[in-house]
Formats: C-alpha cells, sequence, structure tokens
C-alpha cells in the first residue's frame, strides 16, 4: 500500500525544515546579514544534519556567495557578507542541508531580502498592472459531470503578487451560472455543478478577457471538507458502478507520518464523516482517499491550528533612553520551563519596510515550508482575527501547490538515501610513500593547523585497517586549514603517501532556479536619502572613497613578511628568538632526510639526540624514553637528574612531540625560530623552544614529493557582531549610524520561568527601536515576538 511505502521511506529519511532568522530583511550593499537558523524534524530541533549550506542569489540565480556552517542541537549562526558591487534590487537566501536532498528540491528554504546598492537601476518597484492570471482549483482535485463541486481560485497579475477580482461564470451559451469575488489576497472560491457536454468561462468584471474552467470528468469522485470546532467534516460523493473509482479507505498524514486511517465498509454514492484534528499537531494535513488497489481518487489539505507550539514572550522595558549613544536596559519574560535557544534582534524601526516581519518562525516551520508557491505576507495568517484568518488558511490549502509528493512516485522517491556526511569526515587510504603498499594496521598523527594567519590548530589519532583505509568523522575546523599526516613510531617511523576520498563538506548540488517575486520598494524619498547615506558612510568606512594619500614606511623585509605571515602571539616578531631561519626564500638545497639533520648542521649550539634502543642496559639518562628523540640548545644531556633540560618543541605553535617532528622533511618547513628561552614554555623554557613552521597555501608549490600535507576547506569562518561599549569607547571618537543596535543569535535557555535581561547602547539617530525574538526549545515549542518601541 502507498502509505507503508511512505512510512518506510519516512524512516530513511524524514522531512527537514529550515528557517532562517535574520537580524533585519533589507540592507546596504557592503554590510554583513547575519542570521541564526533553526532546523526542525517531526516538530522537534533536527538532530539528522550536521551542516547547512547557505547561499545569496541575484535575480538571475546566480550564486553570489556561498557558505555552509556547522549545526549543533538543531541550531546554526552565520552570516552572508553582501559584496559592495550588489545593485539595488531584491535578492534571495537559499539554505539547505544535504538530507533535504532527498525531497524536492522545491521545498528548501529561501527567503528574500532587499539590498540597497551604490549602483542605480531600474526602478524595482511594482507597477500596476492590466493583466491577470486566473487559476482554478477544484476541491478534491476533480470535476464530475452532474456532482455539485466547490471551485477555489486565484488571481495574480504579471508578477506573481495577488490582485482582487470579481466576476461571472458563464457556460458556453453565455447564461450566468455562478458569481465569484477574492476573499484574501486574491483567492476565493464557487460552486459548480457542470453538466454533461458543456463548458464554462469566467468573466472578470470590467475585462472582456475569458477564462476556460477545467474540463469536468465522467468518472470520479468529488470531496468536499468543512471546517468545524473538532476539525473537519468530509464529504465524498461517488458513481458505485465502477470499482476503480470507488473509495476503499482514506489516508491522513503529517510530515510523512500516518496520523489516521480508516476503511470503509459500503459502496455507498455518499460517504461522509468528521475529522477530529484537536490531539494533531499543529501544521499540514493531506487527506487522500484510496481505491482498493492504493491508487488516489480525492485530495485535500487542512490546515491544523492547535496551539500547542506557542510558547508566549512578553518584553518588559526596564531603561528606555533613545539619546545619544544611550543605554537601553530589556527584560524578556517566559512563563513555562524552557530549555532551547532564542534569537534577539534589536534594530532601527525608521529603515525598515514593514511594521511586521512578512515571514516569521511560525510562518516558515509549519506553512510555507510544506506547499509549493509564493505566499503572500504569510504571517497575516497567524495575526488576523481567527476565523477570518482559518477561511484564509483553507483558501491557501486549496490553491496553493498542493503537497511535497505524489502517491504514485513513492516508489522512485524512496530510492534516494544522499546522507549526511557528520560534520567533516576525513577518509582515504595511506601508502608507504612512493609505493603503493598499504600502510596496515597503523596510528597515524593528524595535525590540522589553520591557513592565512589563523590560530585554529588541534590533533587526533587515526587507525588504519589491513588496507591502509582510515575514516575519522565529525571533525569540525573553519577556514581553509592544512592536513599532516605523520607516523608516530618513534626510530621506526616511515614516510607516507596519503590518498583523500572526496570532499565530505563542500559539495555540489544541483537545484532549480528560484522564482523571485517581486516586492514593493520604499517610495518616500526621505528613506531613500536615509539609505544613500548609509552607502557612502560603508563605503568611506572601507577607503573605497579615499583618495590621493600617500603613505611613507619602511619596507618590511622578506623574513619580516614570513615571520607576519606564519607567527601570532608570543611567537610573532624577532625580540626574543636568538635566530629565524627563513626557508621559503633561500636557494640552499634541501637534501637532508629530516629537519633535524638539516638543524644539526644548520644552527650552531643544537644537539640532537637520537632514539637509543638498549635492549635492556641503562639508559643514559634515566629521566628521559631512550626511544625518543631529545634536543638540546647550547648544552649536552647530563646524567644527572639536576642536569639539562631539553627544548620545548613546538609544530605551527602546537608543543609537539619531537618524534613528530622527525618525520618532516626539510624541504616541508618554511620558518624556523630558535629561543634560548620562552615564558611561554613549561617552566619558563629554561632548556630553549624551537618553533618550526610548516609550509602553506602557496608557498606549498614547490614541494613536489609530498603528499601527506594537504589543503582543506573547513566550515565558514562565523563572523561575530560588533556591538560597541560605550563605558570604554569615548562617544566623539566615531559617528554610529548602525542599524541594528543589537544582535544575539544564540541565547541558550535552561530554567523555569525565565527573566532574561539584555542590554545595548543606542546610536546615534535611532528614535524607535524594532525588537524581534524568535527561538525554539528542545520540545519543540516556537517564541515568535516582534514589537515597536517608540
Amino acid at each position: 500500500m502507498p502509505e507503508e511505502i511512505m512510512e518506510k521511506w519516512v524512516k530513511v529519511s524524514p522531512i527537514e525544515k529550515i528557517y532562517l532568522c535574520l537580524d533585519r530583511e533589507n540592507y546596504v550593499a557592503g554590510e554583513t546579514a547575519f542570521f541564526q537558523a533553526y532546523l526542525s524534524s517531526d516538530w522537534q530541533p533536527d538532530t539528522i544534519s550536521t551542516s547547512i549550506y547557505v547561499e545569496l542569489l541575484t535575480d538571475k540565480n546566480e550564486v553570489e556567495e556561498k557558505r555552509v556552517f556547522p549545526v549543533l542541537i538543531g541550531t546554526a549562526t552565520g552570516q552572508l557578507e553582501l559584496p559592495e558591487s550588489l545593485k539595488t534590487g531584491y535578492y534571495i537566501i537559499r539554505a539547505f542541508t544535504a538530507t533535504m536532498m532527498n525531497h524536492s528540491p522545491d521545498f528548501v528554504y529561501t527567503k528574500k531580502l532587499f539590498v540597497y546598492g551604490k549602483t542605480e537601476t531600474k526602478r524595482t518597484a511594482v507597477q500596476p498592472s492590466s493583466f491577470t492570471r486566473l487559476d482554478f482549483f477544484p476541491e478534491g482535485g476533480n470535476l464530475l459531470n452532474n456532482f455539485n463541486s466547490t471551485i477555489a481560485f486565484k488571481a495574480t497579475d504579471e508578477n506573481g503578487l495577488p490582485v482582487s477580482v470579481s466576476g461571472k461564470i458563464r457556460n458556453s451559451k453565455g447564461i450566468e451560472i455562478s458569481s465569484f469575488s477574492t476573499y484574501h489576497d486574491g483567492m476565493g472560491m464557487f460552486d459548480l455543478k457542470p453538466e454533461p457536454g458543456e463548458k464554462y468561462f469566467a468573466h472578470l468584471s470590467g475585462s472582456y478577457t475569458q477564462y476556460v474552467l477545467p474540463p469536468a470528468n465522467e468518472k470520479g469522485v468529488t470531496l468536499s471538507m468543512l471546517q468545524q470546532p473538532d476539525g473537519y467534516f468530509f464529504e465524498v460523493q461517488q458513481q458505485t458502478d465502477d470499482p476503480a473509482f470507488v473509495v476503499a479507505y482514506m489516508v491522513g498524514q503529517m510530515q510523512h507520518h500516518v496520523v489516521f486511517k480508516k476503511y470503509f465498509v459500503a459502496s455507498k454514492s455518499v460517504l461522509e464523516g468528521s475529522i477530529n484534528t484537536k490531539n494533531l499537531n499543529s501544521g499540514i494535513l493531506q487527506v487522500t482517499f484510496f481505491n482498493s488497489s492504493g491508487m488516489p481518487l480525492a485530495e485535500r489539505l487542512c490546515f491544523v491550528n492547535n496551539g500547542e507550539y506557542l510558547l508566549p514572550a512578553t518584553l518588559q522595558t526596564d531603561t528606555l533612553d533613545f539619546s545619544v549613544k544611550a543605554k537601553n536596559r530589556f527584560s524578556l519574560l517566559l512563563n513555562d520551563t524552557v530549555q532551547g535557544n532564542i534569537t534577539i534582534s534589536v534594530t532601527d524601526a525608521d529603515y525598515l519596510h514593514s511594521t511586521h516581519r512578512d515571514e516569521n518562525i511560525y510562518t516558515s516551520l509549519l506553512l510555507t515550508s510544506d506547499i509549493k508557491g509564493y505566499v503572500h505576507t504569510p504571517s497575516w495568517y497567524f495575526m488576523a482575527v481567527k476565523d477570518s484568518a482559518e477561511a484564509g488558511l483553507d483558501l491557501l490549502m486549496m490553491t496553493n501547490g498542493w503537497r511535497r509528493f505524489r502517491w504514485t512516485e513513492l516508489t522512485s522517491q524512496s530510492k534516494k538515501s544522499i546522507a549526511d556526511k557528520s560534520y567533516i569526515t576525513l577518509s582515504g587510504r595511506i601508502f608507504l610513500k612512493g609505493t603503493k603498499k598499504p600502510f596496515a594496521y597503523k596510528q597515524v598523527l593528524l595535525m590540522i593547523t589553520g591557513l592565512a594567519g589563523s590560530k585554529e590548530r588541534a590533533a587526533t589519532l587515526l587507525s588504519t585497517d589491513n588496507e591502509g583505509r582510515f575514516t575519522e568523522d565529525s571533525l569540525l575546523f573553519f577556514d581553509r586549514c592544512r592536513l599532516l599526516f605523520i607516523d608516530i613510531r618513534g626510530k621506526k617511523s616511515q614516510y607516507i603517501d596519503v590518498l583523500l576520498d572526496g570532499d565530505s563538506l563542500n559539495r555540489t548540488f544541483l537545484l532549480p532556479p528560484v522564482d523571485i517575486i517581486p516586492g514593493v520598494v520604499l517610495k518616500d524619498i526621505s528613506n531613500e536619502k536615509k539609505w544613500q547615506m548609509d552607502i557612502d558612510a560603508i563605503m568611506k568606512a572601507n577607503g573605497i572613497l579615499l583618495e590621493g594619500v600617500t603613505v611613507k614606511a619602511r619596507k618590511k623585509t622578506a623574513v619580516e613578511q614570513l615571520d607576519d605571515n606564519y607567527t601570532s602571539g608570543m611567537f610573532s616578531g624577532a625580540a626574543f628568538a636568538q635566530r629565524i631561519i627563513d626557508l621559503l626564500n633561500t636557494d640552499e638545497a634541501m637534501v637532508q632526510e629530516n629537519i633535524f639533520e638539516y638543524l644539526k648542521s644548520r644552527v650552531p649550539g643544537i644537539q640532537v639526540v637520537d632514539p637509543v634502543y638498549t635492549s635492556g642496559q641503562p639508559a643514559l639518562d634515566p629521566r628521559f624514553d631512550t626511544d625518543k628523540y631529545r634536543v638540546f640548545y647550547r648544552q649536552m644531556p647530563s646524567v644527572s637528574s639536576m642536569g639539562s633540560q631539553p627544548m620545548t618543541l613546538y609544530l605551527d605553535e602546537i608543543e609537539t612531540d619531537a618524534n613528530i617532528i622527525a618525520t618532516l622533511m626539510a624541504s616541508e618547513i618554511a620558518l624556523i625560530k630558535v629561543y634560548s628561552s620562552f615564558a611561554a614554555a613549561s617552566g619558563g623554557g629554561a632548556g630553549g623552544a624551537l618553533a618550526i613552521y610548516t609550509k602553506k597555501g602557496e608557498d606549498r608549490r614547490d614541494v613536489k614529493s609530498l603528499s601527506n600535507l594537504q589543503n582543506y576547506n573547513g566550515y565558514s569562518v562565523i563572523k561575530e557582531f560588533y556591538a560597541p561599549d560605550y563605558k570604554e569607547i569615548r562617544p566623539a571618537e566615531k559617528p554610529d549610524n548602525r542599524i541594528t543596535i543589537d544582535w544575539r543569535p544564540s541565547l541558550f535557555i535552561n530554567s523555569i520561568n525565565p527573566n532574561i535581561p539584555f542590554s545595548f547602547y543606542n546610536n546615534d539617530r535611532t528614535k524607535s527601536f524594532k525588537v524581534v525574538v524568535e527561538g525554539m526549545t528542545t520540545s519543540g515549542k516556537l517564541i515568535w515576538l516582534e514589537k515597536i518601541i517608540k
């Protein structure tokens, strides 16, 4: 049966949803769009995916920016940099996970935002149009001759935006059969009882255009569903002379889970009954009527809104001060046992396009994520008067795209199995260098070091199998990194080659183009001038408008530039180093097997004691392991317990065992720094310190034979929002024209009836705050609050 196939499918690939809470919805080119992503599956925070892909698309569906961020407990924090080159107009943010590709790509998350650019383009404000498109949707999916049916309709203009219409339904003889008019956002409905051989047309008032209604069928069923206090009342009308068109049972499903199933024993011409939805989760319910062979005969979407997802929030104003750079204090009050994440955004309300956001966490996770097509101002359905919202939602269910899947295509869809790779997964094979012999059943040290000045460093042990294969998942590192694979068996260690499998993180997914529905641009000239001033301010702050400035400075030497590129913190600069060796800008031949052999010939005073395997004989110095390298500077090892101390060794600024460094060839090294003492080392580095830096990025282009050192792109770097603290910054130093005044993307709450205080400093001009609070608890309850404070 189809419903059984669906239940198996959802176990392999459950539905995932994404909602992005942005700091605001309109920006200036050159700014950063901050967001907090909330991922949901089965009405709970999503624990399926570990990575989220976020893209910025132009109106031509070109990918302008692409980022990938890690997902932690159903949330992800990130941002998109809006290039300064963007032109004024609408753009789309698209977000998805790898496992969402197992379902229709029509249901990946998209969000429209407006950008004011430096380049003035054709005005995108929507102009009135004489063109009207009229689409018809028979309830249940079919019109049947001689049976009364309800037909929903949707009227849109050439831009896809709703228009209000009214008119008449006439037959082929011009006789008026019915009339119609829109109820909300271009949608409405009317009743019709088709007659065999007749055609029907819709005529709009004030227009000569006529629209053809869908033809009626000779065989089939009709469906009618009406809202009632406990759910819905249904009525099915059918012909009982053909078993192929007789309803045998009905199925209700939500999120691909069967929530009820009912068989019909007798073949009656009219089937009716009630569907109680009071105990269901809120969201879209799909009700389908099947024949005995599992063929769908009629279908209807219904919206269930039981309110169980609501976690009310109250905003309390503690200190309100709109003066320049003044401090404001608020409190967020929640009445429940709350464990989960919330996001708080405070913006300048005078720079926003609308009082309320068209989309919020309710509309996205409960409504628009489950239907195709454009929904105009979805927030209205959760803010309007109850009766009006319910009627509008019912029309939306009848007109907007129908469903996530087709029952007849379930078998092919259930075969898709794109899996999440569990954060960054590294896998591949390791061979003895220069051979095809597997490096089998060995432990290998993986060192992960950040590139381009990043201070990120980590290390982990890998184990190989009989084929030299390894797999390490759940790795979490950011930006471009170097992966160094090292055999760590002391004197027995060997040089190795590493062949990595495909990139588990930076994958490419084929997605269809996104329809960008235009919106209304602000027509207030004063607002346009304010935005233009902000564009100029951003350009100037980034140095784009600075011309004719001459800066005189001493050019840094090659060694100084190398030190700037590779070192950080206490390792940077030449002040404390006894010796700095530049192996990047040298013509010296690197013929030594490892870096220690090179150091012994290059640095006076360094002594390297090789591992000694004593075969039961006493060690030369009982304090040290005899199967490990030891490095001393300007001294010799001593058998005395109070004798000489070995050097502290650092590889890419991570304190490292000498045996690991011994696996490096001199040709792999960019920079060496020798210290007679080092304050950051344990005991003050009495034996001295040696800092070794491996080549990175473009500097590796001359390392032809090396394959155990590779570059890898990790997650996109998460940028922190900057909010000035005017207790520490003098107000007169710099004008403050921030539009986003405060942004707290991820506040984790674990408390009973929490009172969450937050404070922020005003900028130089804001006279009204827009506060938006959104979030999700670990039990799946949703938090949403929007308020303008003047």
